[in-house]
């Protein structure tokens, strides 16, 4: 099939492809399909987009926060698997959706909302955790990194 997007013309996919969000995303309830596309295609990247299926203009930048997070906790009850159709032992993937700012070192990541995906089934949820441990804004790149220095006169 055809989908046409704004940022990365049109593309010729597999209906397969495509993961289904029956409840979309939050402010983006409509948005039920997306597909995930390289960040750039020619850079090995950490990131991805994932590009609406219905919008060609939206399209998010997502990231594994386990790389960002090694020790991030994300438990699933059985019935939160049940909505994306997975078996109990079955992987899955977790992303988080991230916001780049024009300073690209101060890029943040939503862990409260983390999306889980069953690549099997092509099915997908966000999830909101309740706990306080996680922040809708976690920076990726360490303080070192974000922070300029003084350069000596």
């Amino acid at each position: 099939m055809k989908l046409e997007t704004t940022r990365f013309g049109n593309l010729d996919i597999e209906e397969k492809q495509i993961i289904e969000f029956s409840d979309g995303l939050y402010g983006f309830e409509k948005e039920t399909r997306f597909i995930l596309l390289p960040f750039n295609p020619n850079v090995e990247s950490p990131m991805e987009w994932m590009q609406s299926a219905l919008s060609p203009h939206l399209a998010f930048v997502i990231t594994d926060p386990y790389l960002y997070v090694p020790d991030y906790k994300l438990k699933l009850l059985e019935e939160d698997k049940k909505r994306v159709a997975l078996e109990p032992e079955e992987p899955f993937l977790t992303r988080s959706i991230v916001t780049i700012p024009e300073n690209y070192t101060e890029m943040t990541a939503n862990l409260v909302a983390p999306i889980v995906i069953n690549q099997q089934k092509g099915m997908a949820k966000q999830f909101v955790l309740t706990g306080m441990e996680y922040d809708t804004r976690h920076y990726l790149l360490p303080e070192e990194m974000r922070t300029p220095t003084a350069t000596p006169h």
